[in-house]
C-alpha cells in the first residue's frame, strides 16, 4: 500500500522523497533526473532497486508517464510531459542547493490538524469512538481467550482525541456503553476478534455480539473489500501515516505479557498499556486518512472510495470469522 503524492504535496508534506531519489542519481552516476530517466529506461520500461535485500525504489515507463516509487518512505509519484520537466527542476535545486528544503507537515500533522477544525470528530453528523483490546495468548478459542485491558479514542469537546482505559474490572460497563452508543465503533479486525472477545468476557449474548457488529467500522475488513488483500494494523500504519507499534516483535509482546502476569510487574503492565494506546491511536489516524483522501494504492493501481464506502464496506460478512487468529499482530 502506498501513498500518492502529487508534485505539489511533495514539496509541502513531509518526506525523504526526493533524498533517496538523490541516492539513486549517484548510484548510477547522473547529474539530472533527465539523465538517469534516459539511462535506466534503455534497460527496460520497469526498473528495480535493492539494498540488503530490500526494495528502495521502481521505476516504470508508461510511455507518456513515467510512475516513480520510494519503497521506503511508501511513495509514489506520476509524471506526466509537463510534471517531468518541473520534477526535474525540482531535482536540480535539490541537487544544486540552491534551493533549501523546508518540508511543512507530516501526513499525521495534516491529519490532526483538518480533524482539530472538526470535520472528521463525526461520521454524516453522528459520533463514533477507537476501540482495541489486548488479550492472553490463547486466541485459538476466542470464548476462552482472556480479555486483559483495552484503551478508547473519543473525539471531545474542542476537537480533541480523549483516550480511555479499560482494565478487567470496568470492562463490563465498557461493553454497556459501546452497546448503547449512538454511533460507529471503529477498530481493527474488531468484528472477528475485538468485539466477541469483550462480549464473551462479559456473558454476553449472540444478539449483543450482532448488535455491536452493526455498528461497527472495522478497517481490516474494508481493506480486504477493495483490495482483496490481508494486510496487518502495522503495515497500513507504517505506509499511510508513517507510524508503527511501540513493540517490535511477538517475543517481546510475550516476554512483557509474563512479566506482568506472573510477576503483577508495573513497569510491564504500563509497557503493554502503551502499546494498546498507541494501537488506538494507529488505528484512528489510518480511519483519519481514509476519510481525508479517499484513496489507496496498491502497486500501481489506483482505489478510490467514498464515505458511504468506508462505512458500507468495513462490515462485509466474511466466511470465516475467525480470519485474523493467530495472523502476526506485528505484520
Amino acid at each position: 500500500m502506498y501513498k500518492r503524492f502529487t508534485l505539489n504535496e511533495l514539496k509541502t508534506v513531509q518526506n525523504t522523497f526526493l533524498s533517496n531519489f538523490y541516492g539513486i542519481l549517484k548510484k548510477e552516476h547522473c547529474m539530472m533526473a533527465s539523465d538517469l530517466f534516459k539511462k535506466i529506461f534503455k534497460e527496460g520500461d520497469e526498473i528495480y532497486y535493492m539494498n540488503r535485500g530490500d526494495f528502495t525504489f521502481r521505476f516504470q515507463n508508461l510511455g507518456n508517464e513515467y510512475v516513480l516509487m520510494d519503497e521506503r518512505e511508501k511513495i509514489q509519484v506520476v509524471l506526466d510531459e509537463e510534471s517531468k520537466r518541473e520534477f526535474q527542476g525540482m531535482v536540480k535545486n535539490f541537487v544544486l542547493k540552491k534551493e533549501k528544503v523546508i518540508w511543512q507537515k507530516s501526513i499525521e500533522q495534516i491529519l490532526l490538524d483538518e480533524f482539530h477544525t472538526g470535520n472528521y470528530s463525526t461520521i454524516w453528523w453522528k459520533n463514533y469512538m477507537v476501540y482495541d483490546i489486548e488479550t492472553d495468548t490463547n486466541i485459538q478459542n476466542l470464548k476462552e481467550t482472556k480479555f486483559l485491558l483495552a484503551y478508547a479514542m473519543h473525539p471531545a469537546t474542542g476537537n480533541k482525541m480523549t483516550y480511555e482505559y479499560i482494565d478487567q474490572q470496568w470492562l463490563s460497563a465498557f461493553v454497556q456503553k459501546m452497546l448503547d452508543f449512538d454511533g460507529y465503533i471503529v477498530g481493527f479486525n474488531s468484528i472477528a476478534f475485538d468485539n466477541l472477545v469483550s462480549i464473551y468476557s462479559v456473558w454476553g449474548s449472540a444478539e449483543d455480539i450482532k448488535k455491536l457488529n452493526e455498528k461497527s467500522i472495522d478497517l481490516f475488513l474494508f481493506v480486504q473489500a477493495m483490495t482483496g488483500k490481508r494486510l496487518g494494523l502495522n503495515k497500513i500504519a507504517e505506509a499511510l501515516v508513517n507510524v508503527s507499534k511501540t513493540l517490535s516483535s511477538w517475543a517481546e509482546w510475550e516476554i512483557l505479557y509474563k512479566k506482568y502476569i506472573e510477576n503483577d510487574d508495573l513497569e510491564a503492565l504500563e509497557k503493554f498499556k502503551q502499546y494498546c494506546k498507541n494501537d488506538v491511536r494507529m488505528t484512528a489516524l489510518v480511519f483519519l486518512y481514509f476519510m481525508h483522501f479517499k484513496k489507496i494504492f496498491i502497486e500501481w493501481d489506483e482505489i478510490a472510495f467514498t464515505l458511504e464506502d468506508l462505512v458500507g464496506r468495513s462490515r462485509q460478512e466474511v466466511k470465516a470469522t475467525n480470519h485474523m487468529v493467530g495472523q502476526n499482530m506485528f505484520e
